[in-house]
């Protein structure tokens, strides 16, 4: 047997009946009588996923390439032929063994189908034991990612492009090859991917019921950007475990990337066993609106392709959908299961809609089917059965635009139709339609993973609003599918929604964008209108001649915020004739000085004004509008400008930032070390707060970004990642805090990833809110300084210096950088440093040395070697603060940082000693301090 069969003959041979009763295959209950079904009403004005196609792997190192016979066998559309649009080809770990993927690859490209990769393994030089199995060594990311993107071009070198290549095959399977975890997949994505010069697919899980890898790649917006495709396998995957809603709305596709169906030990002629293929392709597409369906191996006993080259049974049931069903058609409506044991879908592309019908049951059903918003002219009907291999059938009469047609017991059907969509027209107002949401949510469904329900709290109009909340991500919204037979690609139209939300900040922007896909199947967005609402009042989204892109399908039309999560409302959605005017909401103008929102500024906007200074007032629209100079808060330069423009001593607002008669800087000057410790101590947590890790509603968190810097020091671009506070702007300066990893990682420890999951930029965003700490700019480096390697090799004497050098890259390099690319704050009063472990070890080092360039020095569970005075010749020299974080449980640097803490203690000098019971070397002790420092 060869290698790739036996995992998988492992899965099923032991058990047949209980992996199909996973499967939702076990065999269906025979019909007592021949039946008639409802109606199956066909709607193509509502599209689902956009379709590529069906196909299999070629995988000639383990079980021999295609002939050229075969090839056309499975890539060819003619009688007798598979239809395939889809090959899937496998990367070999050793680039010498590439050309086998090329001529089978090539030749399904000029036949149409596109081409995708996937890898098993990494080359055996980045790869270390890990768990019986074998991972990704941690440190060679980038090298295989590079790999990854050598058979990019290998195979375009060879006349073959390929549309997608993925992380990972089955990293939650690994038995026999790499495993990885959702966090380092998700770190990969984020980090890495982007040097791929081509689409990059997501890890391909064994099981879809394993949606962690998924979950985390939306909730991480740097690998959900370098995500084009997500893909999974459906080993084992029932039909309730299909639907994945937050995935399904994200605007990226979903491939289903490999099965068989229902196990590898029985001949793929068995019939009616065969007739599952059929249904787990439907529950696939119509379930888990996967985009593609491929199959393991195109030639096997239990395959496609027989063999002897033939198509099998199963390949035939798998012919009714790739035959018709081709690249660029999109799934439309349809009366999903009309009687018993009958499974129908749909697809549509320009003039065409192909209607599958299975019948799982024992006796012969007879459907009506009728299309709803077109017109039919002719139908060709192809049949699988006992006796018929997607075989031509007849044409069917058309009957006041349905059929009639008999679905013979366990059989598949495909109806081949030509259609034309039956235009919509525009009402006496000019609209194609008009959605007030009383009593309905009228076609409008959640984007993400957003909630959407009706809402009587605050209509525009009328007695309800359509409610949008539960967001976790600014892109989770509401949206609405456009039909084609109204709003045609290259027209104008008219397009209006009104917005409002009640909590959250004093104003919010949102915008009204149309998703698409465009004539090479790629998912495009444009926006529609965009504008910024007052709290509590509506405004409008409007567009009176928005032109739709020439080309576009499958359009959805929704409303999201632009970078927070607020719950919002819309209402009197209103798609219309090019040049309609909609009416809405005269929507929110900012006048600078009215804190009362009257129009006017006199005295009474003073007052509040006066009221908000003292800590009176807390009102978002009034501190927005108070804020005269526009440095982020409202103080005694706004008075003193209140007070000249009341009088006639100024008609024009102060410059923005401007400092009005001595009025102080927003940050006082730094405080001693004996001053500032004592204030620190009182408000010292043992642990962080429960609520401090936890993302919350009406709250903006801050953006991770990477990027590279020349280090003078090692001779080359380092990276270095970087948090930028939430609405970060170049008008404003920022101070800024440098965090640091520990030994053998790197900078992803502090801000990415963790012993779990690393809370940072939720601890930092919910202290910034919450007033605790001021918007600040936090800069994680790769902290290993050598100029003759790049990574650690090993824990002596020769790396610990290349950590120990890393004071002369910050001063000389990083710093530098930060401040000329980043809005900021300099000097030590507006400059802090902190790390864990070999990060603490440095950041001790850093700040007995140049506590003229740090005014604020952190450590948690320093790492052995730090030496030093332990004091500062001056109180006026010392730094402001000295804060020490240790874990009880630490068994790898045990009571070092209590070694450090007894020598700043012997020399009188004031700091934090902070010791975590329970905390352990990594991530508890990391948040705890992060949440205090």
């Amino acid at each position: 047997m060869k290698q790739g069969f036996l995992k998988h003959a492992a899965v099923v041979v032991s058990s047949f009946m209980a992996f199909a009763a996973t499967v939702g295959f076990l065999p269906s209950q025979p019909d007592t009588m021949t039946a008639s079904a409802a109606d199956c009403v066909i709607d193509t004005t509502v599209e689902y996923q956009t379709m590529r196609g069906f196909g299999g792997i070629n995988h000639p190192e383990w079980i021999g390439d295609l002939t050229a016979a075969q090839r056309q066998t499975a890539f060819g559309n003619g009688e007798n032929e598979l239809g395939f649009s889809i090959l899937r080809v496998f990367v070999n770990e050793d680039s010498n063994q590439w050309y086998r993927a090329v001529e089978t690859a090539k030749t399904a490209q000029s036949m149409g189908a596109l081409v995708f990769a996937s890898p098993w393994n990494p080359p055996s030089s980045m790869s270390e034991p890990y768990n019986g199995s074998r991972r990704l060594r941690h440190d060679k990311y980038a090298d295989y990612a590079q790999h990854l993107n050598n058979f990019v071009l290998y195979m375009r070198e060879n006349g073959v492009t390929l549309s997608s290549i993925s992380v990972q095959n089955e990293p939650d399977y690994a038995h026999e090859w790499t495993w990885w975890s959702s966090d380092e997949t998700t770190n990969f994505l984020a980090n890495y991917a982007h040097v791929i010069d081509c689409n990059v697919m997501s890890p391909e899980t064994f099981q879809y019921t394993n949606k962690d890898f998924y979950t985390k790649i939306l909730n991480n917006s740097k690998a959900f950007a370098n995500t084009d495709v997500f893909a999974t396998h459906f080993y084992g995957t029932q039909r309730s475990q299909m639907d994945f809603p937050q995935l399904e709305n994200c605007g990226k596709e979903i491939w289903m990337t490999e099965v068989y169906v229902p196990n590898s030990s029985s001949d793929a002629d068995t019939w009616p066993e065969a007739l599952q293929v059929s249904e787990n392709i439907h529950n696939g597409l119509v379930v888990g609106n996967m985009s593609a369906y491929v199959w393991w191996y195109i030639r096997r006993f239990y395959s496609p392709m027989k063999e002897n080259g033939n198509m099998s049974k199963r390949g035939a049931c798998m012919a009714q959908y790739s035959k018709w069903i081709r690249n660029g058609d999109v799934r439309v409506s349809a009366t999903e299961q009309p009687a018993s044991n009958i499974l129908v879908s749909a697809y549509k592309n320009e003039g065409k809609v192909v209607v599958v019908a299975i019948n799982k049951g024992t006796s012969a059903v007879t459907q009506h089917f009728t299309f709803a918003n077109d017109t039919v002219t002719s139908i060709s009907r192809y049949r699988t059965s006992g006796s018929e291999n997607a075989r031509y059938i007849d044409d069917i009469a058309v009957n006041n635009n349905g059929f009639d047609a008999q679905l013979p017991a366990q059989s598949v059907t495909t109806f081949v139709t030509d259609a034309s969509a039956t235009p919509i027209e525009p009402d006496e107002n000019g609209y194609f339609f008009h959605d007030p949401f009383e009593g309905s949510t009228c076609g409008w469904s959640s984007r993400g993973e957003a909630e959407v329900l009706l809402s009587g709290r605050v209509p525009y109009q009328g007695a309800e609003a359509l409610l949008v909340q539960n967001r976790t991500s600014a892109w989770h919204g509401v949206q609405k599918t456009l039909s084609p037979a109204a709003f045609k690609p290259g027209e104008e139209f008219s397009f209006s929604v009104c917005v409002n939300y009640v909590e959250g900040d004093a104003t919010e922007t949102f915008k009204l964008t149309l998703q698409y896909t465009d004539a090479s199947g790629e998912t495009q967005y444009a926006n529609v209108a965009t504008a910024t609402a007052a709290m509590g009042n509506y405004v409008q989204l409007a567009n009176q001649n928005y032109k739709i892109p020439d080309g576009a399908k499958n359009m959805y039309l929704y409303v999201e915020s632009e970078d927070d999560t607020v719950s919002f409302y819309i209402d009197e959605a209103i798609g219309a004739l090019p040049g309609t005017v909609i009416d809405g909401p005269a929507g929110f103008e900012l006048l600078l000085g009215d804190a009362n929102s009257d129009g006017t500024i006199d005295g009474t906007d003073f007052a509040i004004a006066k009221k908000i200074v003292l800590g009176f007032e807390d009102d978002a629209l009034a501190k927005l509008a108070a804020d005269v100079n526009q440095d982020q808060r409202v103080s005694v330069s706004d008075l003193v400008w209140y007070a000249k423009y009341l009088t006639g001593q100024v008609k024009d607002y102060p410059a923005q930032g401007e400092i009005v008669d001595g009025d102080v800087p927003p940050v006082a000057a730094m405080r001693t070390i004996s001053e500032y410790t004592p204030v620190v101590a009182a408000a010292v947590s043992e642990y962080e707060t429960s609520d401090a890790k936890q993302e919350k509603a009406g709250v903006s968190y801050g953006t991770v970004k990477s990027g590279t810097y020349y280090s003078t020091t090692c001779n080359r671009n380092k990276p270095y990642n970087i948090l930028l506070p939430a609405g970060y702007t170049e008008s404003k300066q920022y101070p800024v805090l440098y965090v640091m990893h520990g030994y053998w990682e790197n900078q992803d420890r502090m801000i990415i990833k963790g012993n779990g999951t690393m809370y940072t930029r939720q601890i930092i965003g919910n202290a910034i809110a919450s007033g605790e700490a001021e918007d600040m700019i936090v800069v994680f480096p790769y902290i290993y300084s050598s100029a003759t390697q790049e990574n650690c090799s090993a824990m002596d004497d020769a790396n610990n210096a290349a950590y120990d050098n890393f004071i002369n890259d910050l001063v000389k390099d990083l710093m530098p950088h930060i401040e000329s690319t980043y809005s900021i704050k300099t000097g030590r009063e507006n400059t802090a440093i902190t790390g864990f472990s070999m990060g603490g070890r440095e950041a001790l080092l850093i700040g007995m040395k140049r506590a003229d360039l740090f005014g604020y020095v952190g450590a948690i569970c320093a790492a052995p070697g730090v030496t030093g005075s332990f004091k500062w010749a001056s109180e006026e020299e010392a730094p402001s603060l000295v804060f020490l974080t240790a874990g009880s449980n630490d068994e790898v640097v045990y009571t070092t940082p209590n070694g450090y803490h007894q020598n700043f203690t012997n020399n009188n000098v004031p700091h934090i000693w902070h010791y975590v019971n329970g905390g352990y070397h990594g991530d508890n002790c990391i948040h705890a301090h992060i949440y205090n420092f």
